[in-house]
């Protein structure tokens, strides 16, 4: 009996695998788009369990992207469980010329995606094809005659569109005969859109040439992300139908019995759909958010009374129909006053009436530097109005600020001390000689004069002394490279002040450890320590010949985040041991310094 019970067991430890396997893929809708075009990448990652990690995406810099969406699928396959994830991310590009995406990592993946090429053509993207003769409409049947018992359509709520606007596709299942057991739909292929489900089914019914039918229909937001004719595949719906006639035309109760106990299957499929889609009109603002329909835009902050160094929550919200998902983080203010920080953003989809709106919020924590009424500027959001052909404006309001002073140094700009400036001491004459030779000193020259070959040695000490000097003075002459040099020193100095502080001094050890992240940073990147952000910083890590690993970015992240928290918004970043988070600062900043060099 013990056996009975354990050989299960062990089979299935025995089956079961080792690690988890994740691999990552990418794909481009195209390779070649036109700089005032769009085109959409598509990361894959698949894994033999259900809980997936998010892929890594590298900078860039040639392209503004914005995350549309993601869709996730299993499937079991001879007791084997996969699943994959499907992120789909919208690329713009910023100037003409051929650019690489690099490879794109998943955390646990043993490989990364090959880099993946675009060229990027100047002038306007390709006009979409003229309309050619077919059907509107696609439509099957399981019979063939003119009122068939069963058949399925599929159309456009318009048969043409502006990239990015919402197009409906309703797919819609009749049938004016008994269905035995459930219908299965199949969604057709899409490519080249962007999708929103518009739930729910609607069920009813109709009448088609004078006959009565009842009815499901399934329809779906789709948003065109490139130019031409685009092509959406057919729609299937199977279904579980009686053999031979109808019921009301069985001869008697046995043929009725022996049809519905031996149902078919009965497959109806749509023609493909063709929509034709039109580039946007000339005159794009550079502010545009590739929304096209109508937005209004609002800003708010949490108090609008704060001290120098406090951290106050700027909100932004747009509001709207469209696709606003799409909507990239507003433009930051070129302000000296104040210093931003990450910025965070979620979006609410509404789905009124067949039509995607909404709203995306993106929230920001800004410190001010200096007191005095501090005015944050209108955050403008450019976009296309199809009912009128046009570019339109949506702009929040200012905001105004009160800041009064705060503790001392709160709020300053950060100063490098890797490199110092030059104070003057003091200014006098200072003479080359003092009194003229006397004899004993020309008697000395004179006897040093006869040594002969030893004159070589003092030589040699004094070229060794000049060479040191030298390359002392090439050193000091090169700022970069000593700030480079002493990163790791400048920063370590500050996290040591942090572990010595008393208990009582958080506020202090905050201020430390996180001016010990600004300043490591900067040194390495060569970049002024003021007004740096955690963006930015990332960014150019990831730019350096020897970038780090995906994973002490993640860990600089986080310890940053936590820095910034406990600084300027102690109450937030919750009770914490100083002194061990400068420990783990310390251990994190030199292994860092010894992936980067």
């Amino acid at each position: 009996m013990r056996v009975i019970l354990l050989t299960p067991i062990l089979a299935a430890l025995a089956a079961a695998p080792a690690r988890a396997v994740v691999t990552v893929a990418a794909e481009l809708s195209r390779s070649r788009v036109a700089v005032d075009d769009q085109l959409v990448l598509s990361v894959t990652v698949t894994a033999d369990q259900s809980s997936l990690p998010a892929p890594q995406l590298p900078p860039m810099p040639s392209f503004s992207l914005y995350e549309s969406g993601r869709s996730q699928s299993l499937s079991f396959v001879n007791g084997k469980m996969s699943a994959s994830v499907v992120y789909t991310y919208v690329l713009a590009p910023r100037a003409v010329g051929t650019f690489t995406i690099p490879p794109i990592r998943a955390p646990g993946a043993a490989k990364s995606t090959d880099p993946i090429d675009i060229e990027v053509f100047k002038g306007a993207p390709p006009p979409a094809a003229p309309a050619q003769p077919g059907p509107a409409r696609g439509r099957a049947s399981g019979r063939g005659a003119r009122h068939p018992d069963f058949f399925i359509t599929a159309s456009f709520d318009r048969p043409r569109a502006f990239v990015n606007q919402q197009v409906t596709l309703s797919v819609r299942f009749h049938y004016a005969a008994r269905l035995l057991g459930d219908s299965h739909y199949d969604a057709p292929k899409l490519t080249g859109f962007l999708s929103e489900d518009l739930p729910p089914v609607r069920e009813g019914s109709t009448e088609i040439d004078g006959r009565s039918y009842l009815y499901s229909e399934i329809k779906t937001a789709l948003f065109p992300v490139q130019t031409g004719r685009l092509v959406v595949g057919p729609a299937t719906v199977r279904c579980q139908v009686p053999r031979g006639l109808p019921e009301q035309f069985q001869p008697d109760f046995f043929d009725r019995f022996f049809a519905m106990s031996s149902p078919q299957t009965l497959t109806l499929t749509t023609e493909p759909l063709a929509l034709d889609v039109e580039p946007l009109p000339a005159g794009r603002p550079d502010e545009f958010t590739g929304i096209v329909g109508r937005i209004t835009a609002k800003a708010s902050v949490d108090r609008v009374e704060a001290k120098v160094g406090e951290a106050v929550t700027l909100t932004v919200t747009v509001a709207g129909s469209g696709n606003l998902k799409s909507v990239p983080d507003p433009k930051r203010p070129e302000l000296a006053a104040v210093r931003f920080f990450t910025t965070e953003s979620a979006a609410i989809v509404e789905k009124n009436s067949d039509r995607i709106g909404g709203s995306k919020t993106f929230r920001t924590v800004l410190v001010p530097r200096v007191s005095g009424e501090l005015s944050l500027p209108p955050v403008e959001f450019s976009y296309f109005d199809p009912e009128t052909r046009s570019y339109q404006r949506a702009a929040t309001a200012p905001v105004v600020l009160n800041v009064a002073p705060g503790a001392p140094g709160a709020g300053g700009a950060v100063a490098s001390e890797s490199a110092p400036s030059l104070t003057t001491i003091a200014s006098d004459i200072r003479y080359l000689k003092t009194h003229p030779e006397s004899a004993p000193v020309s008697a000395a020259l004179a006897a040093f004069a006869g040594a002969g070959p030893w004159h070589g040695a003092p030589c040699a000490v004094l070229l060794f002394a000049g060479t040191v000097a030298w390359r002392r003075r090439m050193r000091d002459a090169d700022p970069r490279g000593r700030r480079l040099r002493q990163a790791l020193r400048t920063a370590s100095a500050r996290l040591r002040e942090a572990q010595a502080l008393p208990p009582e001094q958080t506020e202090r050890a905050a201020v430390l450890i996180d001016e010990a992240l600004t300043l490591y940073a900067a040194d390495k990147l060569g970049v002024p320590a003021g007004g740096l952000t955690l963006k930015a910083a990332l960014e150019g890590f990831n730019a350096l010949p020897k970038p780090p690993s995906a994973g002490t970015l993640e860990r600089l992240k986080a310890a940053w985040e936590e820095a910034d928290l406990r600084r300027f918004a102690p109450g937030a970043a919750g009770a914490g041991d100083p002194k061990r988070f400068a420990a783990e600062t310390a251990a994190l900043l030199k292994s860092l310094d010894e992936e980067v060099g």
